[in-house]
């Protein structure tokens, strides 16, 4: 197995969902718990934005989190509701910059847990 594959498997392991966008805010990579929550492939979601997928006022709450964590080139935490498939959920959503990334000079990566009851 190559080490895309290595890691590929590595992130679907994860109950949490795991992504990486370019600095315009397109998907590059996503794991398995992303497709579930948006209840499409990955195909379907790389190369796409939030605005693909989520309400308009909560995909720009994501891109400005994303330009926040860009700006100030450090980790940052954001708790905040969203609209997934499976309806709202409570996520605390670990955002961390990855510099120079072939093609993406400022990408952003992200974590993101359920922290609604209902998940737990």
């Amino acid at each position: 197995m190559n080490q895309e594959g290595i890691m590929q498997k590595f992130i679907d392991s994860a109950n949490a969902v795991i992504y990486l966008k370019d600095d315009q805010g397109r998907f590059l990579m996503v794991n398995r718990r992303m497709t579930e929550r948006l209840k499409v492939s990955k195909d379907e979601i790389i190369g796409k934005t939030d605005y693909d997928f989520f309400p308009k006022e909560e995909a720009e709450r994501f891109r400005a989190n994303d330009q926040q964590v860009t700006k100030a080139g450090v980790p940052m935490n954001f708790k905040m509701t969203a609209a997934f498939a499976n309806g709202q959920q409570t996520i605390f959503d670990h955002k961390f910059p990855v510099p120079n990334l072939e093609g993406a000079p400022n990408a952003v990566g992200g974590i993101a847990i359920t922290v609604t009851k209902t998940e737990l």
